[in-house]
């Protein structure tokens, strides 16, 4: 399998509260506890790892004092407790993020909220609701020109296939992608069929494959290059289509041939 090609930031540790900050106090101290979901913009249970979510992170403000105190969780735990915090009436923001993409959004603040000491408090159930929908630009490069003549130099490429299915349960997104024009490969629409992929001309390494309005997951996007009727070029690669309308920008690598006679 060959591997995309990609710039994005890099991953964050993913926190928990074993990492939290120390104690604030040197004197007796409370603590809370708190439970949270993901929601999408129509208000449907999804999961932290659709929309590539990390970290649940709650900054205590004691209101008699400045500053505050920042707990984090692994957002996929759903649930959690924090350290020890001086006793006082506190505001608690709360924040989901993603090492990935940044910020994705913030929930209602809760206060004043009393922590006790030696008592645990409960808050309140959180919620975050997140734009579920990103969009692709992609390109195809397998190391020279995908649709030239082996005898010009290039991969020989007549015809491709594109099937695009769910890391999660395997299922496939049927989404229409948009092929731009290139200097000597038509452009145009393709409809991803995974049971029964449709076959369309070369598509060039200066065409854009575009689509927005992308369910927000991790994928496995599949590209086959035939030459004629033999299967000569082929990938595998994963894919995280990001969440608030965000676009991914990528190239995905053909260079693994596959050795087919004809070829």
């Amino acid at each position: 399998m060959c591997g995309l090609w990609f710039a994005l930031a890099a991953c964050g540790g993913g926190g928990g509260f074993p990492d939290a900050p120390e104690s604030d106090s040197a004197g007796p101290t409370g603590t809370f506890s708190v439970t949270w979901s993901v929601v999408d913009q129509n208000s449907q249970p999804i999961s932290c790892d659709t929309v590539s979510a990390q970290a649940m992170t709650v900054l205590a403000h004691n209101l008699a004092i400045e500053g505050g105190s920042t707990q984090i969780f692994s957002c996929n735990t759903g649930m959690g407790m924090s350290q020890g915090l001086a006793p006082g009436d506190y505001e608690m923001n709360f924040e989901l993020s993603s090492g990935m993409f940044g910020a994705l959004g913030m929930a209602a603040k809760q206060a004043p909220v009393a922590i006790t000491a030696n008592a645990n408090l409960e808050l309140a159930p959180v919620t975050f609701q997140v734009e579920a929908h990103g969009g692709i630009a992609l390109k195809l490069a397998t190391g020279k020109p995908n649709c030239d003549a082996v005898s010009a130099g290039g991969a020989g490429i007549t015809a491709m296939t594109i099937t695009l299915n769910h890391n999660s349960d395997l299922t496939c997104e049927p989404i229409t992608l948009s092929i731009s024009d290139g200097v000597t490969q038509p452009g145009g629409m393709y409809t991803i069929n995974c049971t029964t992929p449709m076959t369309r001309v070369c598509i060039e390494e200066n065409q854009t494959i575009t689509a927005m309005g992308v369910p927000s997951d991790s994928y496995t996007i599949r590209v086959k290059g035939y030459v004629g009727a033999n299967l000569c070029y082929l990938n595998a690669d994963s894919i995280q289509v990001p969440p608030l309308n965000k676009l991914l920008l990528g190239t995905l690598n053909l260079g693994q041939q596959t050795q087919t006679p004809g070829c």
